[in-house]
């Protein structure tokens, strides 16, 4: 039986079993973000081991307890572009301080499947925690932006 068949359009990834970078779309606010070159989102959680004590255990670890969810961040990497710095990209004012910034935003993940079905991820509460240029004149002398920003919640939207 031969595979499925995807009408073809410039919005569908190519038709693979991977999950590639082509098929993703980050948006702040609604407004597709650009020249993304890395979209690292994290959380994480501290566990607590449980260990029971006595002349009949064997000393190992008896139970793993989960802490709360913490270290929600999403680290970027982005080429910086004369019409929108990556700050501006993400519809905040200038940053020439990060204590500028006096209001958070969203951000929208939007995955499209070779079939054209859509998967959409929310992140809300986002402020900028660091932000930073990097200048060389030993490469393509692109001015390439790293920031970290920090979420308050990630939900499923579509």
């Amino acid at each position: 039986m031969a595979p499925p068949v995807y009408p073809k359009t410039p919005y569908n990834p190519p038709d693979t079993l991977v999950r590639t970078s082509h098929s993703l779309t980050i948006k702040a606010n609604g407004v597709t973000i650009g020249l993304i070159q890395g979209w690292n989102p994290s959380q994480g959680r501290q566990i607590t081991p449980i260990y029971e004590i006595n002349q009949e255990s064997s000393g190992l670890v008896l139970e793993n307890v989960p802490g709360n969810v913490q270290n929600l961040t999403i680290s970027i990497q982005r080429f910086d572009i004369w019409t929108a710095r990556m700050e501006q990209a993400f519809g905040t004012r200038d940053l020439t301080m990060l204590s500028n910034q006096n209001s958070g935003f969203s951000v929208q993940e939007f995955w499209t499947f070779p079939s054209g079905q859509q998967e959409v991820w929310e992140y809300t509460g986002c402020w900028f925690e660091s932000l930073g240029r990097n200048f060389q004149s030993s490469d393509n002398r692109i001015i390439n932006v790293t920031a970290a920003l920090r979420y308050v919640h990630r939900y499923k939207v579509l």
